[in-house]
């Protein structure tokens, strides 16, 4: 298969220069489709998660958890915000 990309002339040239760019190209596009495919499925958790937190009671919730519901509510909080709290907490 054969697929066509425009690129700035620089961007190209130097993409040219190089002795595997097939193989670089390859696996640039693979390493893309994975982490998309990986994006899409925790998105897929996270409104699963979300549909059976709204079909779930709150009497049905245990009381650690129900006191945490909202706590965060208005604020962006991803990964890398997790990841970095680890750090500071334990490096």
């Amino acid at each position: 298969m054969q697929v066509k990309i425009e690129l700035p002339d620089e961007l190209g040239k130097q993409l040219l220069e190089m002795p595997d760019m097939q193989l670089l190209v390859q696996k640039a596009v693979e390493k893309m489709l994975l982490e998309e495919q990986s994006r899409r499925a925790t998105h897929d958790l996270l409104i699963e998660q979300r549909e059976l937190l709204h079909q779930t009671s709150n009497d049905e919730i245990l009381p650690i958890t129900r006191s945490l519901v909202g706590v965060l509510k208005g604020y962006h909080v991803d990964v890398a915000d997790y990841k970095k709290h680890l750090e500071e907490k334990y490096l």
